[in-house]
């Protein structure tokens, strides 16, 4: 049994006048002390799915629709708001994008941190500020006795996200939510920021998602890595085999449009053209359609399951094993993937069907 397994997740936003298709139907898997990467552009859905995961979708507006999320054999869409209290922060925890707004301001470090232990331990207010004391001394807080009464405003944008994860692991959940945890930090505040997760993570065995668009990071920090696109997971594989063989026309426009080491000089990224789809609208086949050099005509009409890159290929969603899957009608070949363009002789995108038709 999986520690996670969330299986054709559906969330919408709906409002008076319209509703926003945010998640359609993102199915995952995660064992205990594995490393997930979710990567894709903004508004793909990655933060959506794990918010919905740990049931804080703003409400009213924002709804699970279909699907199921099971931790630990327990289906989390079937407990009420009491039992998800008593699962955030001691089994489930998550690291918020932006650790200023996450953080209240006017309580101080010592306030907040000791009132999350107390929520879900019976320990005292001293034994709940030794622990917090421990915790930001792992984080590698400076003098964490001097700063336990400080406010989040008087902490840069580094130490506030070091205090955000000493929060997250205070209680040991098996399985950490980390969204964008290196947003708006400088790049070598980032390279501890996350040394210290996969180091404290590591030693402790949990299991955790990575919410990033920075493929530098997954290759990093990841054994695993699903490609979302307009809420559709559209390629999932180890990251090894992702990285070496991309198969989806995405993937292998993120990794084309991603600065690399080993570049020549003078040689240009190549941007993926066009916008994002506008997720107001019922997604009706591929989403990446209109935006794909690979496109074929059924990409128009229907939109292709998640399935193996070899059809006799058995599914394996977790471990260093995990089979390369790919939801594309047309994938890209190996020879293709490092060009970036189709090679085959004669080939042309479909053309949309009011195209077609004039």
């Amino acid at each position: 049994m999986h520690l996670l397994s969330v299986n054709n997740l559906l969330v919408r936003f709906r409002t008076h006048d319209e509703s926003v298709f945010a998640v359609n139907g993102v199915s995952l898997d995660l064992d205990e002390g594995e490393t997930l990467g979710l990567v894709g552009e903004s508004g793909c859905g990655k933060s959506v799915t794990n918010l919905a995961v740990m049931q804080l979708l703003p409400k009213p507006a924002g709804k699970i629709e279909g699907g199921e999320v099971v931790f630990q054999g327990r289906d989390l869409l079937s407990l009420d708001e009491s039992e998800m209290r008593e699962l955030r922060g001691k089994e489930i925890a998550m690291i918020f994008q932006d650790p200023m707004t996450s953080l209240n301001p006017v309580l101080t470090i010592e306030e907040q941190m000791v009132e999350t232990i107390r929520a879900h331990r019976r320990v005292s207010k001293p034994e709940a500020r030794a622990r917090t004391l421990e915790l930001l001394h792992t984080v590698g807080i400076p003098q964490p006795e001097a700063r336990l009464r400080n406010f989040p405003h008087q902490f840069s944008g580094g130490m506030r996200q070091r205090v955000m994860i000493a929060m997250a692991l205070a209680l040991e959940p098996k399985l950490l939510i980390a969204d964008e945890p290196t947003t708006a930090l400088d790049v070598t505040i980032q390279a501890q920021v996350l040394d210290l997760l996969q180091r404290l993570t590591t030693e402790r065995g949990t299991a955790v998602i990575l919410i990033t668009h920075d493929l530098g990071v997954v290759a990093g920090m990841t054994k695993r890595v699903n490609v979302m696109y307009a809420g559709f997971v559209v390629e999932a594989a180890s990251t090894a085999d992702l990285f070496a063989r991309p198969r989806h026309p995405y993937t292998v426009g993120l990794l084309h449009s991603m600065p690399r080491l080993d570049a020549q000089p003078g040689e240009p990224l190549i941007p993926i053209e066009g916008v994002p789809p506008d997720l107001r609208r019922a997604p009706v086949g591929c989403p990446f359609a209109p935006r794909c050099a690979w496109r074929v005509e059924a990409c128009w009409t229907a939109m292709p399951p998640l399935d193996p890159i070899e059809a006799t290929q058995v599914i394996v969603t977790t471990g260093p094993n995990a089979t390369h899957r790919i939801a594309c009608w047309n994938p890209v070949t190996p020879e293709e993937a490092i060009a970036a363009r189709p090679l085959r002789a004669g080939f042309e995108p479909a053309a949309p069907p009011t195209e077609a038709v004039s």
